[in-house]
């Protein structure tokens, strides 16, 4: 009964790292979706707006579910439940997304989606990775942002 009560532990211990750097790579993902729903505010007027409206929806959703589904959660845990602790970091959070959000505007400065950009959200995908609606949205979504990079802007 010890031994499996210690391997219980160790696996309680050793998820929060992982969880730690989930959370950090998924604020990362959060900020390039800000940086690409920015990017669509100025779209080139070649851009469908119905595709742009969909990207949209779709980057927006995941972003959603990023939140709901590990980023919340995660401070939350991280924090040994304590709701004000966990607020107080979602601010810092908030604030280091801003900070990637204005490196990729520096790196990307024309007013349009590029390859990578596709390319960094699938990759996102890759990790953290929906069910149901919320993927087929973002399927739509990174299908529509690689037929958007094909039209200069």
């Amino acid at each position: 009964m010890k031994k499996i009560l210690t391997i219980g532990l160790l696996l309680i211990v050793s998820k929060s790292p992982l969880a730690a750097g989930l959370i950090n790579e998924m604020q990362s993902c959060q900020a390039l979706i800000v940086f690409v729903d920015n990017k669509l505010d100025l779209a080139p007027s070649n851009y469908d707006p119905e595709d742009v409206k969909k990207v949209r929806k779709g980057l927006g959703t995941y972003n959603q579910y990023i939140q709901r589904q590990i980023v919340s959660p995660g401070l939350l845990e991280f924090n040994g439940g304590d709701k004000d602790k966990a607020n107080q970091m979602q601010k810092q959070v908030d604030t280091y997304k801003q900070t990637l959000v204005k490196q990729l505007e520096a790196r990307y400065p024309k007013n349009r989606l590029f390859m990578d950009h596709a390319i960094a959200v699938n990759n996102c995908a890759k990790k953290a990775v929906p069910s149901g609606g919320e993927l087929n949205e973002l399927k739509e979504a990174l299908n529509l942002m690689v037929k958007l990079t094909k039209i200069s802007g």
